[in-house]
């Protein structure tokens, strides 16, 4: 009888030292995203947006902020052509929001509180000709959210955070290109 109890509590403790599932994050690189080619020799980027730090702005607390997520897909993948005309870009917005909220659609024993995630992005395009007249604009506004549990991991928590900011510029990079179509097209490369 020792022997069998013996057998039953070693494999129950074999059983439960299996390997937990580890989920990588997902990774933030600008070669991933779309270029989009202008007829500028010069382009500059302004950082107008100031973060506000409250309970709900998480820009503090994630490897890889939207402002510079912003500034750094529009360093690299705006290309310049040409030799005259100049883009300034201003960033106005680039937030990125976690709010406590309750779970209308909880079943009996889910949680009542979710964490909803929101990004938003607000940038001005202006393109300036050699003697510093605007010869064509165009703002660009985007949004996205998602939601997540209350207790989850800080792995998860950035994995979620990632992928919503991977696929708000995604969101983002395909409105610039329509506003440029509209308003730029007779300075776009393609």
């Amino acid at each position: 009888m020792y022997l069998k109890n013996s057998f039953i509590l070693i494999f129950f403790i074999i059983l439960s030292c299996q390997p937990v599932e580890i989920l990588k994050p997902v990774e933030i690189d600008m070669a991933i995203f779309e270029k989009i080619s202008i007829n500028a020799e010069k382009i500059e980027v302004n950082k107008k947006y100031s973060s506000v730090f409250s309970q709900s702005n998480i820009e503090d607390q994630i490897q890889k902020p939207p402002l510079n997520l912003m500034a750094e897909w529009n360093s690299q993948n705006i290309l310049k052509l040409g030799n005259e005309n100049k883009l300034v870009i201003n960033i106005i917005d680039a937030s990125i929001k976690k709010t406590e909220i309750m779970n209308v659609d909880a079943k009996k024993y889910e949680e009542k509180t979710i964490f909803k995630y929101e990004v938003f992005y607000l940038v001005e395009y202006e393109l300036y000709d050699n003697s510093s007249y605007l010869i064509a604009n165009t703002t660009v506004e985007t949004s996205r959210s998602t939601t997540s549990q209350k207790y989850i991991s800080l792995n998860e928590t950035e994995i979620i955070i990632n992928d919503l900011l991977v696929s708000a510029m995604k969101d983002y990079i395909n409105e610039t290109k329509n506003q440029f179509s509209i308003y730029m097209k007779d300075y776009l490369s393609f």
